[in-house]
């Protein structure tokens, strides 16, 4: 008999999304499902669209909560699961119909604990699929430790840290989700998933997807906290504690330096100007005042670079492109089309790469390099920042 897999669903304000996303589950090839919608106080009509889908779907179970975020969300569903095995789509997502199948055979195929595997990412007509770090095979704890956090290329996972790309045995996921720390919402998937690996004797690791996070509007124009650098602390003190108790420090130190600067780059990247106020963005090597700016990419951390860019005032910026531009002037960003670079570069000092992985941000240098830009203009992470030297 296939085993029971239950399927969490943290629901908050997702009313416009919601429909497909359960839909999506219902649909699933693999039938032994426990469906578990967790409405976290919502104020929009998500509460009356989980229980619509209770009378369609006799295997769905609601648990309503007053609002208390994603991380207790969470808790709520692992804690009433009752499958063998957990997996997560977020309310605003949606999976293809065999997706929970494939996890089911690769589970079956390789007795693993965890089973972690690719997505698409989708913005506007464009979806791209985003690969763990390690090649695809079953891994013991011990052979993925020196990689799980940090390949060593900037900024590359080993094991990407979304819930959402995992299938957890039922035991290690209720210790893993339910030790952390409700303040902690910078990185909370990371603070389950890499803890959660530790515990496993057996951890599957594949290129197949099925799993598609859509970037909505909601979550392309990140909200601003003044509080981030805190919260980013808090995470990154759990990881090293976690790790420290788990004995596993001298293997995942160095990954979690790599990590930290990973992290406020994305979120708040204008901490690494405090020691220096008279450079801008010293991780990409400082830019002296007065300089005209470029910014290629508007993604998070294109977004986190213009806005500070703006707030700070002491360089110019000369544009803002990305190809999916059209995506971003739907929610009011100034994006423009990169066709615009053949005019502008004679107007602009250096265009910056806003693309947090080595591998995107080498094939968007070599995009820029054959549309004609100047080589010595393009700027990405120095060589320092990355940890290199």
């Amino acid at each position: 008999m296939c085993r029971k897999i239950s399927i969490v669903v943290p629901v908050y304000n997702a009313e416009c999304y919601l429909g497909q996303c359960i839909e999506s589950i219902i649909s699933q090839s693999y039938r032994n499902l426990e469906i578990i919608l967790v409405n976290d106080g919502s104020t929009d009509h998500s509460s009356e669209i989980c229980r619509h889908y209770v009378g369609v779907d006799d295997r769905i179970v609601v648990v309503d909560q007053k609002n208390q975020g994603v991380v207790r969300a969470r808790q709520s569903g692992v804690e009433a699961a009752t499958g063998d095995f957990i997996g997560w789509v977020d309310a605003d997502d949606w999976i293809e119909p065999e997706y929970i199948e494939k996890l089911a055979e690769l589970q079956k195929e390789s007795e693993a604990d965890i089973v972690a595997v690719a997505h698409y990412h989708d913005i506007g007509g464009d979806s791209r699929l985003i690969k763990n770090g390690v090649d695809a095979g079953v891994y013991g704890v011990e052979q993925l430790l020196p990689v799980m956090l940090y390949t060593g290329k900037f900024f590359e996972y080993g094991i990407t840290p979304q819930l959402y790309t995992k299938l957890f045995r039922v035991d290690i996921l209720k210790k893993a989700q339910l030790m952390v720390d409700a303040h902690i919402i910078a990185g909370d998937d990371a603070a389950v998933v890499y803890p959660g690996l530790l515990m496993a004797d057996r951890v599957c690791v594949s290129d197949i997807s099925g799993y598609h996070y859509v970037q909505h509007p909601a979550s392309i124009t990140k909200t601003c906290f003044t509080e981030e650098t805190e919260r980013i602390r808090v995470l990154l003190k759990f990881l090293a504690d976690t790790f420290s108790k788990a004995g596993v420090s001298a293997r995942t130190d160095h990954q979690l330096a790599a990590y930290e600067n990973y992290m406020f780059a994305l979120r708040q990247i204008d901490i690494f100007d405090i020691a220096d106020s008279k450079k801008v963005l010293v991780p990409y090597g400082g830019f002296e005042e007065g300089d005209r700016l470029i910014i290629y990419g508007a993604g998070v951390l294109g977004q986190e670079i213009y806005r500070y860019l703006e707030r700070d005032g002491r360089v110019r910026l000369g544009g803002w492109v990305d190809k999916n531009y059209e995506v971003y002037r739907r929610q009011g960003l100034p994006v423009d089309s990169p066709d615009i670079l053949a005019k502008a570069e004679p107007e602009f000092k250096y265009i910056l790469i806003a693309n947090i992985t080595e591998s995107a941000a080498m094939a968007i240098r070599d995009f820029l390099l054959s549309v004609g830009v100047n080589g010595e203009k393009i700027k990405w992470f120095t060589p320092k920042f990355r940890g290199i030297v």
